[in-house]
């Protein structure tokens, strides 16, 4: 197979993650557990 030649595959970089990047999943984790410990307590008064 004359005439073929081979292509170095590079791999494709990581995506930066960035200071915004953090405090998005900071604010996204911080609203789940809110909700957990209001829809915890919440439940727990309806059982009583």
């Amino acid at each position: 197979m004359e005439g073929m030649t081979t292509t170095s595959v590079t791999p494709a970089t990581a995506p930066s993650f960035s200071f915004a990047d953090a405090l998005r999943a900071i604010k996204a984790f911080a609203g789940a557990a809110v909700s957990v410990v209001v829809l915890g307590e919440y439940a727990d008064k309806r059982r009583a």
